[in-house]
């Protein structure tokens, strides 16, 4: 009989990358799903096997039929979406085994958190520092501002417009979007990953050393930092929503002036999470044992000044930046560097294979779709 633990599914990027691999260390057999053949984990010697499905987003019918086969035939004991796929999933849960454990709130409440709007209201109530929200063009005083859809992810969908005519195009051009306007906040972006748990809550933050976009969003390098004030603010809102599960929480800050505010929340596991694994915070592996025991006993100890770097995003992030022509010495020689990282998002020494899959990955969507955020 085929062995499977766990299937992971939204397979082709480094995110489920860094679960496969932290849970084959445990002695996991780990099945990837995803709608390409050949991507990062498929490829990689971690990977028990591999199987393909519709879009989730485009046929979710055909999805999920596809998913309630494949669980049927491979009979694992968890399902782990990484990514937004989780809101498709948990909207069929009934529609699975109730023996089989999907770590994920309802996709209610996870279209609540994802919901920039919505998600910064809650925040604001629970007492966490938020950025003022402007209710009209008229309201801005000062530019650039943050004009977003409330949702999105990777940055898609954000934009800092520079004064009030340029705020103006985008409110047309995205009119029958709903969207936010909110105040610029300076400093760098700060993440606060966490696991919360029937009684359970560790957390752990890193910060931007490199985005790949312009003003924040996805980060290419990243640093572990002790930022309890942070890790303090995400857990109000964490509490205020009875939050069950793992999730990333976003925040801008300014050394200068040490004011805090809350950007939004992935309720998933998050694109750095690469960074508190390689700190000694194991976010899947503890996340598989709550959700299977209950429970989980070992010590935590993060280590500060962890640092990690996604090797395809900095070579993304430099392709941007020359096709912008902009420059930033000290943000280029970080893209080249090398030295001083504790763990790679996308490649391992003893699984070399599975970075070319990434590479293909990306590569097949730039010729379909022209653009280097799949």
């Amino acid at each position: 009989m085929t062995q499977c633990d766990v299937i992971l599914t939204y397979c082709w990027n480094r995110v489920g990358y860094t679960i496969l691999k932290s849970l084959y260390a445990k002695g996991l057999k780990v099945w990837a799903a995803d709608t390409s053949k050949k991507n990062i984990c498929s490829m990689s010697k971690f990977c028990s096997g591999c199987f393909t499905y519709p879009d989730p987003f485009k046929e979710e019918d055909a999805f999920i039929k596809v998913l309630k086969e494949k669980i049927a035939e491979l009979r694992p004991k968890v399902l782990m979406p990484t990514h937004d796929e989780s809101v498709v999933i948990m909207r069929h849960r009934d529609e699975f085994p109730k023996e089989l454990i999907i770590p994920y709130e309802s996709a209610e409440k996870l279209l609540m958190l994802a919901n920039k709007a919505q998600s910064t209201e809650v925040a604001r109530k629970a007492g966490v520092a938020v950025p003022k929200v402007y209710q009209s063009v008229d309201e801005v005083k000062r530019y650039p501002i943050v004009f977003k859809t409330v949702i999105g992810n990777s940055a898609k969908g954000v934009y800092f417009p520079k004064d009030k005519v340029e705020l103006l195009r985008l409110m047309d051009e995205h009119k029958n979007e709903e969207t936010l306007l909110q105040e610029w906040i300076g400093g760098t972006d700060y993440s606060v990953d966490c696991v919360r748990w029937d009684g359970f809550c560790k957390m752990s933050v890193y910060h931007a050393l490199v985005t790949k976009t312009d003003g924040g969003g996805t980060t290419t390098q990243r640093e572990i930092v002790d930022m309890p004030q942070l890790e303090a603010e995400a857990k109000k809102l964490m509490d205020a929503v009875d939050f069950r599960g793992v999730c990333g929480l976003d925040f801008r800050y300014e050394p200068e002036t040490g004011r805090i505010a809350y950007i939004e929340t992935n309720a998933r596991f998050t694109g750095g999470l690469a960074t508190p694994v390689a700190a000694g915070f194991d976010i899947p592996w503890v996340m598989y044992k709550l959700a299977t025991e209950g429970k989980y006993d070992e010590q935590i100890k993060v280590r500060i000044g962890t640092r990690t770097k996604w090797i395809l995003g900095d070579v993304i992030t430099l392709v941007g930046r020359i096709l912008k022509m902009k420059w930033n010495p000290k943000e280029l020689k970080r893209v080249f560097s090398f030295r001083g990282f504790d763990a790679f998002d996308d490649f391992s020494k003893d699984d070399k294979k599975a970075i070319l899959g990434e590479f293909s990955y990306y590569f097949e969507k730039l010729i379909k779709n022209g653009k280097l955020n799949p």
